[in-house]
């Protein structure tokens, strides 16, 4: 019930309406508002952000047949929220209506505790304004009003960072695949069926920094596991990075796994594997040496003089070079040529369907945040009416009473803001950890 209506509700009732008359008009306007409002939300997310949602992503699927569909738990939502506006709607006119009209009429007198707020009369609080000890004392008595503006503004803050952290995380990931990990300008993926003459004359014209990934099943509380093991020998091209995500190079003495694998696995440094190559029957057990991280892959990897020492065949399937390569369209043994840039942009490419969602829930936590803050700003004024007539009467103008109020909504915008700050980055990494499967390793990152 707004302060408009709240006043023109103990009128009705001085002008002899009835009190079930009253309510039921009251709680008309509650219910209808809720209805039209959620089925406006429902339509609206239907036809212009879930139709835009799956346009985008039907681009990277080849489904004859697609089409919204609407889960029974988006109405009974719906229907939840009208349930309890229109009760509260119901609560707050029968609490008016209790009360007498004159007095209802009346501007609400705050109910001042002497003892709780004589503590701004002691030495410690002398030096303050008249300003700061009024709003300190208002802050005490309105108790709920003050908890009430800070878990508002709080939410609406987190809800901003988590939307800013969420598009920060992705590009930073983005930045890690493609500034560290991958330092090179192009990727040549061979052929499966290239030839030895084929191979050495793309390592003497392009430089010998290649790879192979294979799968390999690994022996775990006598289950069979299967992941791929990357044989690095790009020298420095293709970078494996540790925990702060910045490059080294491994040793030549055993397995390096990815620290969410090790996670997931309950692997750790030390650790003997049990393992073989898929396709081969020569078993192998081998320590784990190291732990690197990676955003997306999540695996073994060893070096090339490692790999060797086991006498198994190296096949490379990946050449990088930062030779220029824009003119070239085909080489012999090669299957496809790709620049860093073009794997950079088939990732974002896929991500703009997330970057998309990102804008959506920035623009709606900002709207949500000023709407609130607006109604919040509105009700303390409301509640503060009888207040500002004293201190007027008292000889205040109006610049001195502008500025009471503004410092006290300060204060309070202020500590939300310090609350929700944090609170936003741990929803992000929280939506990551939570939203994200095992192959990916990243989590909330917030700029200044």
């Amino acid at each position: 019930v707004t302060g408009v209506q709240t006043c023109a509700l103990p009128i009705l009732k001085a002008l002899g309406i009835r009190k079930s008359k009253i309510t039921r008009m009251y709680v008309n306007y509650g219910l209808f508002i809720s209805i039209l409002a959620s089925i406006l939300g429902i339509v609206l997310g239907n036809l212009l952000i879930g139709n835009f949602f799956l346009e985008m992503e039907m681009v990277y699927y080849e489904i004859p047949y697609y089409d919204i569909v609407t889960i029974p738990l988006v109405y009974e939502v719906a229907v939840g929220i009208v349930i309890i506006i229109t009760l509260v709607t119901y609560l707050s006119c029968r609490k008016i209506l209790k009360e007498p009209a004159a007095e209802a009429l009346r501007i609400e007198r705050p109910k001042v505790k002497v003892k709780e707020n004589s503590f701004t009369t002691k030495k410690a609080f002398n030096k303050l304004s008249l300003s700061t000890k009024w709003n300190i004392r208002d802050v005490t008595r309105s108790k709920a009003r003050t908890i009430m503006a800070l878990v508002g503004i709080a939410g609406c803050t987190m809800l901003v960072v988590t939307a800013f952290g969420m598009f920060d995380s992705l590009k930073a990931y983005v930045a890690w695949e493609f500034e560290t990990i991958n330092n090179f300008e192009y990727k040549l993926s061979l052929s499966t069926d290239y030839t030895n003459k084929q191979y050495d004359e793309i390592i003497s014209k392009y430089g010998n920094n290649t790879s192979q990934t294979v799968g390999i099943e690994f022996k775990q509380n006598d289950e069979i596991i299967v992941k791929p093991l990357t044989i690095n020998d790009a020298n420095g091209l293709l970078q494996v990075t540790d925990h702060t995500k910045t490059s080294f190079t491994m040793k030549d003495n055993g397995l390096y796994i990815t620290e969410k694998m090790s996670q997931v696995n309950n692997l750790k440094i030390g650790d003997v594997v049990e393992w073989h190559i898929v396709g081969s029957d020569n078993w192998y057990k081998t320590k784990i040496v190291g732990l690197n991280r990676d955003p997306q892959a999540q695996q073994f990897n060893c070096t090339k003089t490692f790999f060797d020492t086991l006498n198994e065949e190296y096949k490379a399937d990946s050449v990088y070079t930062n030779t220029d390569l824009s003119n070239i369209k085909d080489i012999p043994g090669v299957n496809t040529i790709q620049t860093k840039k073009n794997l950079e942009d088939g990732m974002n490419s896929m991500l703009n369907m997330m970057y998309s969602l990102i804008f959506v829930l920035i623009a709606v936590s900002i709207i949500l945040a000023v709407v609130i803050i607006y109604n919040l700003g509105i009700l303390s004024f409301t509640e503060k009416q009888y207040q500002f007539a004293t201190l007027k009467v008292l000889g205040f103008n109006d610049k001195q009473i502008k500025k009471i109020y503004v410092k006290q909504n300060n204060w309070i915008a202020i500590i939300s803001i310090i609350i929700g700050i944090p609170l936003g980055f741990y929803m992000t990494d929280f939506i990551f950890k939570m939203a994200l499967s095992d192959s990916y390793d990243f989590g909330a990152i917030q700029r200044a």
